[in-house]
């Protein structure tokens, strides 16, 4: 587990827990913001990942990624941008998220499982803006095709 630092302890005190994976904490920190903490190194190299690929991508992906607000330059911590509407899994939403996927393949990245497989997506990584764009939330095991 890592260690909170003083920042950490300051920033979730009071703050709503929204959920747990295997590797990060994310609550809720008010005014449409969540932080994720990393529980280990993986957790940490998922925050490292979702920081790089965010910084690192052109327009046409970066408005499919979470936004990310700020993060620790160690990578144990990121605050995301948080997005309320859920995606919804009908065969709409479903082609939409079809289209995205090969978006990623042709700019080098290859998304988890949880969002490449379209036709059963994992949906709790997933969201709508207000647009109705698709929209990640969870990127951390992305990677890039060699």
């Amino acid at each position: 587990m890592i260690k909170l630092d003083r920042y950490m302890k300051k920033k979730i005190k009071g703050k709503k827990f929204i959920g747990a994976g295997r590797t990060r904490i994310v609550y809720d920190l008010g005014k449409r913001r969540v932080f994720k903490v990393a529980k280990s190194k993986k957790g940490i190299r998922s925050n490292q990942t979702e920081v790089i690929l965010y910084k690192s991508s052109e327009r046409p992906i970066k408005k499919h990624l979470a936004r990310i607000i700020d993060y620790d330059t160690s990578y144990r911590w990121v605050t995301m941008k948080k997005y309320n509407k859920k995606f919804p899994n009908i065969p709409k939403y479903r082609k939409k998220l079809k289209k995205l996927v090969k978006k990623f393949h042709k700019n080098g990245i290859l998304p988890s499982r949880s969002v490449r497989d379209y036709h059963t997506p994992y949906t709790p990584n997933l969201r709508l803006k207000r647009n109705n764009r698709v929209v990640v939330i969870d990127y951390g095991n992305f990677k890039y095709k060699r």
